[in-house]
């Protein structure tokens, strides 16, 4: 049966008319598939709106690891500094300063090395760029706790992943712990400089 036939069919056992559809131009829509057309409509002009300003800095985007730091004081100083304790402030930081920014946590880091077969312990010195990359950040950031002279020092490094290239660096001081765990954001604030 026709399509035609059966709507016919349909709307008379329903005891309705069929209802001829009509196709006629309005001015949202000017042509008709029949070819009607309506009126053009006088098109009317629109203020000039402000746009918003630009935002003051683009937000860095990517992925950012931040190794433990390595610990190379002696004897009774070598327990004054905990690297990790140190990392997790660094991560922090960064958190806060950059939102834009995704910081990877340890355990992440961790879990990612150890699919690969190494610890967090083996990522020092050269491999740190490498390290980065194995763990699919953009950048890298490490360091070293060690004392010079009467003061401990926490010294930080941000590598682009990508390049290898050094981006920045930053060191804290303090003539005690509490002294140098006070003013870390200092640091952490020169060392991201760029990314901001």
């Amino acid at each position: 049966m026709k399509p035609a036939l059966f709507l016919i069919i349909l709307a008379t056992a329903c005891g309705k008319e069929l209802i001829r559809a009509e196709a006629r131009s309005t001015p949202d829509f000017p042509s008709t598939w029949s070819g009607a057309t309506a009126p053009p409509t006088p098109v009317q002009q629109q203020p000039l709106q402000a746009t918003a300003a630009p935002p003051q800095h683009v937000q860095t985007r990517g992925l950012i690891a931040v190794l433990d730091l390595t610990n190379k004081l002696r004897g009774a100083d070598r327990d004054q500094l905990d690297g990790v304790y140190f990392a997790n402030q660094v991560r922090a930081e960064v958190k806060r300063r950059v939102p834009g920014i995704g910081v990877m946590t340890r355990e992440n880091i961790m879990v990612l090395l150890q699919s690969g077969g190494k610890k967090l312990s083996d990522c020092e010195g050269e491999c740190e760029v490498d390290t980065g990359r194995r763990l699919g950040a953009d950048y890298v950031i490490s360091g070293d706790m060690l004392k010079i002279g009467s003061h401990y020092k926490v010294d930080l490094r941000l590598h682009d992943t990508h390049d290898g290239q050094l981006i920045s660096g930053a060191t804290d001081s303090g003539a005690t712990p509490d002294e140098l765990d006070a003013r870390i954001g200092e640091a952490i604030e020169e060392l991201i400089k760029p990314l901001r």
